[in-house]
Formats: C-alpha cells, sequence, structure tokens
C-alpha cells in the first residue's frame, strides 16, 4: 500500500486529502486509488480542511499515524485506523508546546512490532551540538509510556529524519535498538553538511560508540527520511537528496536524490541515482526478501513547481554467485 496528498497551488494546504493505492510485489495494481482521508470532513476526527507532516506505521490490522493536525496548538497527534483507514481512536496530542525545545515537523515512527516509537528535534540550547532526538513511546492504546532525548555523541541531531528498530541478533546488534538516521551538521553550517547514524537503547539512552558518518558527497546532503534493513541479505537502504549547487540549502530542497546501500557495518556497497537523475525528494524504502521499494515525490516545499509526481521504484537484491 502507498498513500500520497494532493494540494491546489494557492495555498499548498487547499483539499490536502489522502489517497491510497495498493500494489502487488511486481507494482500491478491490486486496487485503484482511493480516497484514505478527507480532510473537509469534521467527524469523528475534525480536520479542518488539512492534514500536515504526517507519518504511518502498519502495525497487525491497524495503522498508525503521528500528524500534525490543525488548530492543536504546536502538538502533534496520533491517531489509529484499521487496515482500510477506518476511524478507530484519536487524536491524542502530545510533546512539548514550546516551540524552541522541541519541533514536530519531518518527524520520525516507527515500531518493534508492540509498541510505536515517535521522534522530534529536540533543542537543549541554541548551540546545534546541544539539539537531540526526543522519542516518545506509545502503546496500541496510544498511551504514553516513556519519553527520552538522544544526543549523538559527535554531531547533532537535525530534523528531516526517520527512525528504525532493529532487534538483537541482527544487522551487527548485540542488543534491542532504535537506529536513528539525521544530518550530521545544521542545514546552515559552513562545513559539509553530511548524512549520520546513532542508535538508543530500548530505556530511550544513547548506545555510547554507535554513531557514523555515512554519506559525506561534494555537495551537502540532507534528509534521510525512511532507511530500513534486509535481514535476510544484511544490507542498509538510505535514501537521501543532495543539493543542486553549492551553498542551495535550505533555501531550496529538491536536488538530485540517491539511494545507498551499506552492509551491516555501515561499509559503503553501492549508491543508485533516482528518477532518471531529475530532481526528487522525501526518499523512502522498504525491503521484502530480495525486493527493495523506493517511493519519493517530486514537490518543492514552496510549492513553486508546476506538476509534481509521487513515483515508486523496485529494485532486487540479486546474491553474488
Amino acid at each position: 500500500m502507498t498513500t500520497f496528498q494532493t494540494a491546489g497551488p494557492d495555498p499548498l494546504t487547499d483539499g490536502k486529502n489522502l489517497y491510497r493505492r495498493i500494489v502487488d510485489r511486481q507494482l500491478n495494481e491490486l486496487t485503484p486509488e482511493a480516497l484514505a482521508i478527507d480532510v473537509g470532513q469534521t467527524e469523528p476526527v475534525d480536520w479542518k480542511g488539512d492534514l500536515g507532516d504526517h507519518k504511518l506505521v502498519l502495525l497487525g490490522d491497524h495503522i498508525f499515524m503521528v500528524a500534525i493536525l490543525k488548530d492543536h496548538g504546536s502538538l502533534p497527534s496520533l491517531l489509529k485506523f484499521d487496515d482500510a483507514f477506518n476511524y478507530v481512536a484519536g487524536p491524542n496530542d502530545f510533546g512539548i508546546s514550546d516551540m524552541t525545545k522541541e519541533l514536530h515537523l519531518d518527524m520520525g515512527f516507527c515500531t518493534d512490532g508492540n509498541d510505536l516509537f515517535v521522534q522530534f528535534l529536540h533543542k537543549n540550547g541554541e548551540a546545534p551540538e546541544d539539539w537531540g532526538d526526543g522519542i516518545y513511546r506509545f502503546d496500541q492504546s496510544l498511551n504514553q509510556l516513556d519519553h527520552g532525548v538522544v544526543e549523538p555523541d559527535g554531531g547533532t541531531f537535525v530534523t528531516g529524519t526517520a527512525i528504525v528498530y532493529v532487534p538483537s541478533g541482527q544487522m551487527d546488534s548485540g542488543q534491542d535498538r532504535l537506529q536513528i538516521f539525521s544530518t550530521n551538521n545544521d542545514y546552515t553550517n559552513e562545513q559539509r553538511v553530511g548524512i549520520h547514524t546513532f542508535a538508543a537503547d530500548m530505556d530511550l539512552a544513547l548506545i555510547s560508540g554507535s554513531r557514523r558518518d555515512i554519506v559525506e558527497r561534494e555537495l551537502d546532503t540532507y534528509f534521510p527520511t525512511g532507511p530500513s534493513w534486509s535481514a535476510e541479505h544484511r544490507l542498509w537502504f538510505v535514501g537521501y537528496t543532495m543539493e543542486n549547487y553549492e551553498g542551495e540549502l535550505p533555501d531550496n530542497e529538491l536536488g538530485p536524490s540517491f539511494l545507498a546501500v551499506f552492509d551491516a557495518r555501515w561499509n559503503p556497497v553501492a549508491t543508485l541515482s533516482l528518477n532518471n537523475n531529475s530532481p526528487a525528494f522525501r526518499v523512502m524504502t522498504q525491503t521484502a526478501d530480495d525486493d527493495v521499494y523506493v517511493v519519493y515525490d517530486e514537490m518543492e516545499k514552496e510549492g513553486d513547481v508546476t506538476a509534481s509526481q509521487a513515483k515508486l521504484e523496485h529494485y532486487r537484491i540479486i546474491a553474488p554467485d
């Protein structure tokens, strides 16, 4: 199942409904495009005509959503649907309302198969070296169980990122962990902005020594929003975008985008260009057996492009002889 939004050009929040499409493993359509969330509805959820930044997790027969909703102050919300997007529970607001402490856009969201984990940029001060990853833990009834702030041992944590659960014994992990992805410098830093990863334990505390710089290119790179891993092939897949020219970031976010492949110890294996080398953004990945699926879109944050498509690419892992 893939989801996407549409919006009118002026303003971008007009009619921002959520649609879904279901395809098989070969990308053959199983069900046509259908409306998943009508933002014009007021019951049982009053969407107030808009659905802001959000992420989804499928767990069992339910879809969980963390989202920015209108008229909920500065707080994010957690919602629960069945697997056909019929309402079940929420929205439950949570988090820190002081936006100088916690920023909720571009959140991360994952599950360990039982609980849900949401992450945001947490600022312990103005200096980027004081920024960390604020992680919230919820049960499937949307009750908050825990909250912690994880700061990497080197670099910083910046919004536009992802969190992935890795069980003990997989990807060279000796313990259950939450693998966190972010740029390694803030977007206005004069140093080259790359992408790093670090890990938290299940008590939401940093695993010391876990940080690795994994992407360093000739220009600034950013937005590793949807990494995934293949337990069968012991490979990580990280999508990201690179600026078009020196100094462009953060004014423009649409640029050449890539799929980077790493082994279990973060040694680079391959880097693939996406969208036929045309600009893209918000690259997310999912692995299943030998298959890797990559989705992205072509929308600039200011909506300056005259046309934008959401696209899905399919790759297959072929083990060497």
